[in-house]
């Protein structure tokens, strides 16, 4: 009698036969961030990232045919009553337009219009990560080492901690540029000319990143056309010159210039009607804010120039990022950029990296073109733009060498691949996929441990409150916002469309002030807030006017008059100009007893609490500037105070500095 055997099942055979079981995988894990998001509807992280998103909300809410598609932060009242605008109109429309569609059916509700903004830049995020693993299976021939690869590249920190941010410069661009690369790919491989036009009108109404993709893959294109033109037994000039002039390259190049001038033309035109053709076309805010971030521009100190702009400076900062961006959140100790300290290991991974990607394309025979432009698109991009990518705050830049994580993550597969064959690479994809499912809820508890839930729901509150109160005043001003809070300030404040007149120079007085002080004995309009309460001007006027009745004579008299009163040091200058408060303030407090202030400043023997005029709970009205300072509780021996500027050659000058000793203890 024959013994049968059971035959085994192919595992991996299995699963390589189920094309659909990769996009389904990427799908999954791409689900993760919208789950792992935690509370969205707020501006959390009060630093680059939140107000940046505060700033293109604001820009998004202020889209409306009655201003022309005009894109704007704010909308001004002269002194005649004639509207001006702080114009934020040098990104092309077609982000703005998607945010405003997005948050347009929530009406007031300032919480669900930041969630739904948010959303909208993760399906862009999520969109970004679909056009790589597309991208990546014609390149690879293969669906496994396109998941791998794409989760791994999108498994950053910058990727997913910028993946929400709310602005055209970041995964909206992101998105657009892999969009265009999706489309380079197929015009390659099949010579689809069209297809790739349409991405890349489209892609340019969305973000300009696209044109540092465009200009390597045209350049090579082009390139290699010309050596196609000019072979040995012909090398006609006139026959070389037709090549390049019927190169589908170059049509690409015009379409995408003449499409990216119509766009800024758009915006442009829109801007000089807006500003009532008063100043000439190359003074438009616009034209300014786009020729400072060229090399050639001239907007920073030598200090900001030897900081960040140098080669040096420059090159370590985005191998820094480069670096952050080759390992996954998962592994990653920390991603947040220090001037002072950047971290070596970073800049040496960046390094690594980039030259292997790059010397990697030698050794493969297919697409050297398409991999080049995408991991050298990054540098066109950084080396185009320096005053505006070599900026520390500006990291979310980083996103943008996902090319060169893209291209070397895929060169590894492929070579893995030829080693261990197929079942080492579908290990790796579930390996890929947990990494990147992990990295999400890292982040997402970073994300969601920087404020905390009554923070957010106070202020969410609280501005929705005030907006009640304001919906029929003409202007409104903030002052002394807490840092959890200043973004929603900005934002409701921007989403407005009239706001203090002349803003720059505080020339008049608004209707109600926004400020975190409870001001006793004065009513506020909004009784119930919890952390940012409303009042009229006269009666916050009337309330620095008594603080400074009370306090008597300043204890210091000079540029400045400083007064103390209820643990708060005021500063006051009446016929005061721009230019009193240009200059930083130094504040050193002596206590009675050295036990009484923090320990890391006790080998000084003072408190330090230096600042700046916009800092501290100030403002400036026609003939008075006035900040305020909330000093410690214990006993002030002496006070040492006065104003600095720092010289190019790092000393100081001080216009004015006195000493106040106290002959009674701070109250």
């Amino acid at each position: 009698m024959t013994q049968l055997t059971p035959k085994k099942s192919n595992t991996f055979a299995h699963l390589q036969s189920r094309a659909w079981l990769p996009p389904a995988l990427l799908l999954l894990a791409l689900a993760s961030v919208f789950i792992f998001g935690g509370d969205r509807g707020y501006f959390y992280r009060d630093i680059h990232h939140g107000r940046v998103s505060a700033v293109n909300l604001a820009v998004a809410e202020n889209l409306s045919i009655e201003h022309r598609f005009l894109m704007f932060i704010a909308q001004t009242i002269d002194a005649d009553g004639k509207p001006a605008y702080e114009p934020y109109n040098h990104f092309p429309i077609g982000s703005y337009a998607l945010i405003n569609l997005a948050i347009l059916p929530f009406g007031d509700g300032l919480s669900p219009k930041i969630y739904a903004a948010r959303m909208l830049m993760l399906l862009f995020f999520a969109a970004a990560a679909v056009m790589a693993y597309l991208s990546l299976c014609r390149l690879a021939s293969n669906r496994w080492i396109a998941l791998t690869a794409a989760l791994l590249a999108f498994s950053s920190a910058y990727c997913l901690y910028y993946g929400d941010l709310i602005s055209s410069e970041a995964v909206v661009d992101l998105f657009a540029t892999l969009l265009v690369f999706h489309g380079m790919v197929i015009f390659e491989q099949e010579g689809r000319l069209r297809q790739l036009l349409s991405k890349t009108c489209v892609a340019l109404l969305l973000g300009w990143h696209v044109y540092a993709l465009l200009l390597p893959f045209i350049v090579f294109g082009l390139e290699r056309e010309l050596f196609k033109a000019l072979t040995p037994s012909s090398p006609n000039p006139i026959r070389v010159l037709g090549s390049l002039i019927r190169s589908r390259y170059l049509t690409l190049g015009i379409v995408a210039l003449l499409f990216g001038i119509s766009a800024l033309t758009f915006n442009l035109t829109n801007e000089y009607i807006a500003l009532n053709r008063e100043i000439p076309l190359t003074e438009l805010p616009s034209i300014q804010s786009l020729t400072s971030r060229t090399p050639d521009a001239d907007t920073h100190s030598a200090e900001e120039i030897a900081d960040y702009m140098g080669l040096s400076a420059l090159l370590e900062r985005q191998f820094y990022r480069i670096g952050a961006m080759a390992l996954p959140y998962a592994f990653s100790p920390s991603f947040i950029e220090r001037r002072e300290t950047l971290p070596q290991l970073f800049v040496i991974l960046g390094i690594a990296a980039s030259g292997a990607s790059l010397i990697g394309l030698l050794f493969i025979r297919h697409h050297k073109i398409l991999l080049a432009s995408l991991a050298l698109s990054g540098f066109c991009w950084a080396l185009i733009m320096r005053h505006n990518t070599a900026l520390p705050w500006h990291s979310y830049e980083a996103i943008f060498y996902i090319g060169v994580t893209l291209t070397l993550f895929l060169l590894v597969l492929l070579c893995l691949r030829r080693l261990a064959g197929d079942r080492l690479i579908i290990a790796l994809s579930v390996v890929a996929l947990v990494v990147f499912v992990v990295s999400g809820l890292r982040m997402a508890q970073l994300i969601n441990t920087s404020q905390t839930s009554v923070s957010r729901e106070s202020t969410i509150a609280d501005f929705e409150a005030i907006r009640d109160v304001t919906s029929k005043g003409n202007v409104i001003w903030a002052k002394t916002i807490p840092s959890q809070a200043v973004s929603h300030a900005f934002y409701y404040l921007a989403g407005r469309t009239v706001i203090s007149g002349d803003f720059a120079s505080f020339a008049r007085p608004s209707d109600f002030i926004v400020t975190s002080e409870y001001l006793e004995g004065t009513a506020s309009l909004t009784p119930r807030n919890r952390m940012i309460f409303l009042y009229t001007w006269d009666d916050q006027q009337r309330h620095i006017n008594g603080i400074i009745r009370q306090a008597g004579e300043p204890i210091i008299r000079s540029d400045f008059d400083v007064y103390l009163n209820d643990n708060r040091l005021m500063y006051v200058k009446e016929a005061c100009r721009m230019s009193d408060i240009t200059a930083a303030f130094f504040l050193a407090l002596y206590p009675v007893d050295e036990n009484d202030f923090p320990a890391e400043r006790r080998q000084y023997g003072f408190d330090n609490l230096d600042f700046g005029f916009y800092e501290n709970s100030i403002w400036l009205s026609s003939k008075r500037c006035v900040a305020v300072v909330q000093i410690p509780d214990y006993d002030i021996a002496r006070i040492y105070t006065g104003q600095y500027i720092q010289r190019a050659d790092g000393s100081f000058e001080h216009p004015w500095e006195g000493e106040a000793h106290l002959t009674e203890a701070a109250p």
